[in-house]
């Protein structure tokens, strides 16, 4: 009976010991981390417009012409034509005065045709008598300093739209240089280079396609209501070269979507 008791008691006793293993060993549960991933929301893609063309605009920009390419040009110049003009801040189309003068070219010993101010200001361009440009003071918006590279868009806002050029393209190539003024600038050379216009975020219209440039870059010469629409307007020299001087007119007014190209020169100066 002693032995029984014995057995039982270490029996009892070996149980306890294994139960307290137990508990020590046990490892706590670590609770579970929910993770929740941030999923970046996506932009809306803005519909695209084409580039839209409707040359309305008969014009010319001070300097001499090729006589046997512009002749028919010239000859459509009269009394009624008028001015485009900036000065100081101040754009304005008036009565055009002006001359024009005939002269052998020197480097190509060809005859040409010359158009320029009889006052101290010489226009932007000059333009025949339309239904869209009237005369008078028209609002312009300061142009930013900053050239239409393609990693820089500009903002303008007019009359309550918010209006940005945004620019493609490749870069070649950039260099510093002094200009004219002494003023150091950076230039940038690109290849299929594009501009394009938004207005109120809407929708994005192509205005500029230009596939390479030698020498050269696009150039804001105007920004305002040109038509007097209470819309933007935008006069561009886009000279795709050196020899090459190009200035377009975009307007507002009877536009499908934002602009169009309403009035367009260009003159090819190579020796």
């Amino acid at each position: 009976m002693k032995k029984t008791l014995i057995v039982f008691a270490l029996l009892a006793l070996v149980a306890c010991k294994d139960k307290k293993e137990e508990e020590v060993s046990a490892e706590p549960i670590t609770p579970i981390e929910e993770v929740v991933e941030e999923v970046e929301e996506e932009k809306p893609v803005l519909t695209i417009y084409e580039k839209e063309e409707n040359i309305l605009l008969d014009i010319l920009i001070p300097r001499y012409y090729d006589k046997d390419v512009y002749q028919s040009q010239f000859d459509k110049v009269n009394n009624k034509w008028l001015a485009f003009q900036g000065n100081n801040g101040l754009f304005q189309v008036l009565k055009a005065d002006y001359a024009i003068s005939e002269e052998v070219n020197e480097c190509t010993e060809t005859d040409q045709l010359g158009i320029f101010a009889t006052g101290p200001i010489e226009p932007i361009f000059f333009l025949g008598p339309n239904a869209l440009i009237k005369k008078g003071t028209k609002v312009a918006v300061n142009i930013k300093e900053l050239p239409l590279w393609p990693e820089a868009p500009q903002e303008y806002l007019f009359n309550g739209k918010q209006y940005i050029l945004r620019a493609e393209g490749k870069e070649l190539d950039s260099y510093n240089y002094t200009d004219d003024s002494g003023k150091a600038k950076k230039y940038k050379k690109f290849k299929n280079y594009k501009l394009y216009l938004s207005v109120d975020g809407e929708a994005e219209q192509l205005v500029l396609d230009i596939p390479e440039f030698n020498d050269t870059f696009v150039k804001l010469l105007f920004v305002g209501d040109l038509d007097d629409d209470g819309n933007l307007d935008f006069v561009f020299d886009t000279s795709a070269d050196y020899e090459v001087q190009t200035v377009e007119v975009y307007l507002s007014r009877g536009a499908k979507h934002f602009i169009y190209l309403a009035g367009e020169v260009s003159v090819d100066f190579a020796c």
